[in-house]
């Protein structure tokens, strides 16, 4: 039988995934795969290849933040067991980093700016600009939202009381997906 080049890639894996050595031996036995089995079976092999070539590493990353994008909130939300999407976030270090993406570690950003810390909706209202979040943000934090200006100080302590208890995230994110990275370190994406 000569194999193609698919096949024979399937027929030399020598990996320890179970389903692409399953596939392998019915390959064997039966000398043909469908369609669904042969792509899924390399699709198993390239995930396991550039799982390989990640660099791991523990870069700190003082002062650097970055806009995910909704996709990469809505899975912290899930796995953090949040009420909102954290889509800027200070990052602390950068873990490694692939053909792919980039694994960060981070908190959710203590700067102040003209968007809402938690969704980035442009800030409208008094209240909201003074505190760097709107009401219902606020909400989904937990943070009792101001009445009056004299309030802030006692908001932001909050703020950053609750962002110390939700702690560090860690998260990938795919290199396609971030919107904006602010620092010195991101440059390291244009040489690996």
């Amino acid at each position: 039988m000569t194999a193609t080049e698919d096949l024979q890639k399937i027929i030399d894996y020598k990996g320890s995934n179970s389903f692409v050595n399953n596939i392998a031996s019915k390959l064997q036995m039966y000398g043909s795969l469908t369609d669904k089995q042969r792509e899924t079976a390399l699709n198993q092999i390239i995930k396991e290849e550039d799982q390989e070539k990640v660099k791991r590493m523990n870069w700190p990353t003082i002062g650097q933040t970055i806009k995910v994008g909704r996709k990469v909130g809505e899975g912290l939300k899930k796995k953090y067991g949040l009420k909102f999407n954290p889509v800027l976030l200070d990052i602390t270090s950068l873990r490694a980093v692939s053909s792919k993406a980039v694994l960060f570690t981070g908190k959710m950003t203590i700067k102040r700016g003209n968007v809402c810390t938690c969704c980035l909706r442009t800030l409208t209202d008094e209240f909201s600009m003074l505190t760097g979040m709107g009401k219902i943000c606020a909400g989904h934090l937990g943070v009792t939202y101001i009445t009056d200006a004299s309030e802030v100080t006692r908001f932001r302590e909050e703020y950053l009381q609750r962002v110390e208890e939700i702690g560090e995230m860690e998260f990938w994110v795919p290199r396609n997906q971030i919107v904006k990275w602010d620092g010195s370190t991101s440059r390291i994406l244009r040489y690996m």
